[in-house]
């Protein structure tokens, strides 16, 4: 019994570290997509955590429906933090390279002018990261602040270039790579469709 103990309170400093975890990158985090399956994800380790809890104080004959429970939750979790992996924001290096990438290609006005906006974000982005990592204790919260602003800024360019219109030669060969990519029939008519009126 007192291994069982000690061993379910070993994994409930992990899942506290965890969710600490989640909280900070919660903080930090700056697009909506990203802060919505960070909010999701520590809504599921909170679940593990109260379940681990309960487990703690439970009577024998609740503690099969109980692990039941954990092992859902735990399943959840796992599927929910696969997901936030993904909506993690690339090295801002990578993201500057892929700017000038569509900045090259970029032929309506428009669309040039939001690229170059968004440039200028990113090289902001850039430099206060490379500012932060040498810079004084005393000076470190001021960076992070102005920090924090410029990400949110660069999001928010970010938005505005995704629906921000393209030249029709850009919008045919998505609509054929779409189409490649595409199985359903309907997807297919539909993409066909869309190719026809471009």
């Amino acid at each position: 019994m007192l291994r069982i103990v000690v061993k379910t309170l070993k994994t409930k400093k992990h899942i506290s570290v965890k969710i600490l975890n989640i909280k900070k990158a919660l903080k930090n985090a700056v697009s909506p997509k990203r802060i919505a399956v960070l909010k999701r994800q520590l809504k599921a380790a909170k679940k593990v955590k109260a379940i681990k809890a309960k487990l703690l104080v439970c009577k024998p004959c609740e503690r099969k429906a109980l692990r039941k429970k954990l092992a859902i939750a735990r399943k959840f979790l796992k599927k929910v933090a696969a997901k936030a992996l993904t909506y993690r924001p690339r090295p801002i290096s990578v993201r500057i390279a892929n700017i000038k990438k569509a900045l090259k290609k970029a032929k309506l006005p428009t669309r040039r002018a939001l690229l170059k906006k968004q440039l200028r974000f990113a090289k902001k982005v850039s430099a206060l990261k490379k500012k932060l990592r040498t810079a004084d204790p005393s000076e470190r919260k001021a960076i992070k602040a102005k920090l924090f602003k410029a990400r949110k800024a660069l999001v928010k360019v970010a938005a505005k270039v995704k629906k921000a219109p393209k030249h029709i030669s850009v919008k045919i060969s998505i609509i054929k790579k779409k189409l490649k990519k595409a199985f359903s029939p309907v997807r297919r008519a539909a993409l066909k469709k869309q190719l026809r009126a471009a």
